[in-house]
């Protein structure tokens, strides 16, 4: 015969053992909270600069030149000077931002020299990534760059320049990324975010110069057709009607960056 406690706790013997009695719901250990989506891990104070900063240099908010001096971020962030600092140095490392001793930060300003070597290695490897995709793209990699390509259409189409920029650069890293050469697609990254700053330094003030979705659809049909030699002509023609439009020009430097980071 098993034994078993009572609720007054005394002892009795019977049948087989059961369970202990369940507690009342006052005193029972808390229900288990509905499942649910995890949490995603909060932004850091330092990742919330660099992408503001990151990308309103890419969207053209902020121009080359303009200076970024640690007090008014650290101020409108609501962040440390330390957080400006290493952030700072960061965008540095990505060539968006120059750091001098004696001046400061600022918005990075390509010289002219620097636009042809810019565009020099694009060339070289932007031309090596498209021969490599020419000879080896799947079928999930061209879905991928073809619904990119229609996002950057109707992007344009509707009249919305800031993003359908940021997706014609985002197409070319993606060809880099779909040859498969991690060093290179980071070259590239870096010289993709530097040629924006190229058009705000030396550009037409009345233009906004962007990639051409036609020139973009030309690229991928010579890559389709298996055709290498037509895929990096047509690359360096794209590229070189970008550089096309490169015109010295004076620029106006706004300093409000509060209000043009939209802080």
């Amino acid at each position: 015969m098993a034994t078993r406690k009572t609720s007054a706790g005394d002892t009795t013997t019977g049948g087989p053992a059961t369970p202990p009695f369940k507690k009342s719901a006052r005193t029972a250990v808390e229900p288990a909270k509905p499942a649910g989506k995890a949490r995603e891990p909060e932004e850091s104070p330092e990742e919330r600069v660099y992408r503001t900063l990151y990308d309103g240099i890419l969207d053209r908010r902020l121009a080359p030149g303009t200076k970024l001096k640690e007090i008014p971020l650290a101020q409108a962030f609501g962040v440390t000077r330390g957080v400006v600092r290493k952030t700072l140095a960061r965008l540095a490392t990505a060539k968006v931002v120059t750091l001098r001793s004696q001046h400061g930060a600022s918005v990075a300003s390509p010289s002219l020299e620097e636009v042809g070597q810019i565009f020099a290695a694009r060339r070289l490897i932007e031309g090596f990534v498209i021969e490599r995709l020419a000879e080896s793209i799947d079928a999930d990699q061209l879905r991928t760059l073809r619904e990119l390509m229609k996002q950057e259409r109707d992007t344009y189409r509707a009249g919305d320049m800031r993003t359908g920029i940021k997706l014609s650069t985002d197409f070319h890293v993606q060809l880099a990324q779909c040859a498969g050469n991690t060093v290179l697609t980071e070259f590239l990254q870096q010289l993709v975010a530097r040629t924006p700053l190229i058009f705000l330094a030396h550009g037409d003030p009345g233009k906004s110069v962007s990639c051409s979705d036609q020139e973009h659809a030309n690229i991928i049909a010579a890559v389709i057709a298996g055709d290498t030699e037509r895929a990096v002509k047509a690359m360096r023609a794209h590229l070189d009607h970008l550089e096309s439009h490169v015109v010295p020009a004076e620029r106006t430097k706004p300093l409000d960056l509060a209000q043009l980071l939209g802080l």
